[in-house]
């Protein structure tokens, strides 16, 4: 396998902010936010910009420039930036941090593992964390190419997606994916990804360890999905800081 990467550039940043709004999340989660919020790994703003319109004080983060691009066009007044979860260093602390459809993409199992530290560190005290992952039983293949995904824009350009598997570790649970999008005006890109599965016996053990409390595990919005909710307890000491 290739170095851990994620494929959100170019035209498929576009075909996230053209053709993913849709955001049942937002009233799921509802119950655990309160301002300051961070949408960490916000993409192009499928929770981030709904978010703002309930009223949040929302920040977004997320691991690739294009996809920030796509969402300050769309949320053009928030403060966002290009950070990876592991390299997480936000400007203020949050009551809430929503991290959705994220979590191990495009990282190591150790930088995984940094990630939720980095999250524990950014919340205020009594601050929580939501963080949903989907866990499917990890039967993953090599595999060809699949059937295209056709979505159109207003315009009438038409985006055809698909993608293949090239390689799998199943001890480590993960898989690289490569991803093909071409459209109808001639533009075509491929992009890897790295996607590791975690687990519920793995996930909340390593929150624990990481210094969360009270950690409550519920069903997602689908049923491969899980959330799990966790909470910072302690005192305030300043962020830290990582040259």
């Amino acid at each position: 396998m290739h170095a851990p990467q994620t494929w959100h550039h170019g035209l498929v940043a576009d075909w996230w902010a053209l053709f993913n709004h849709d955001a049942p999340e937002v009233e799921m989660y509802r119950p655990y936010l309160r301002s300051p919020l961070l949408d960490a790994g916000c993409g192009a703003g499928r929770l981030l910009v709904p978010l703002l319109a309930a009223g949040y004080d929302v920040d977004g983060c997320d691991a690739s420039p294009d996809m920030i691009d796509r969402c300050r066009e769309r949320a053009p007044g928030a403060h966002l930036w290009v950070s990876r979860l592991h390299e997480l260093e936000p400007p203020r602390r949050y009551a809430s941090i929503v991290v959705s459809g994220v979590f191990g993409l495009g990282s190591t199992r150790e930088q995984d593992e940094q990630a939720v530290r980095r999250l524990h560190d950014a919340l205020e005290p009594g601050g929580t964390l939501v963080m949903d992952n989907e866990e499917i039983p990890f039967r993953a293949t090599v595999r060809g190419w699949n059937e295209p995904m056709r979505r159109r824009t207003a315009d009438g350009v038409e985006f055809a997606s698909s993608a293949r598997v090239l390689a799998v570790d199943g001890d480590d649970h993960s898989v690289e994916i490569e991803l093909r999008i071409e459209t109808s005006d001639g533009r075509r890109e491929q992009h890897l990804l790295t996607m590791r599965t975690w687990y519920r016996d793995e996930v909340v053990p390593l929150l624990e360890r990481s210094g969360f409390h009270d950690v409550e595990v519920q069903p997602g919005i689908d049923e491969n999905t899980l959330v799990y909710v966790a909470s910072r307890h302690g005192d305030l000491q300043p962020l830290p800081r990582r040259d």
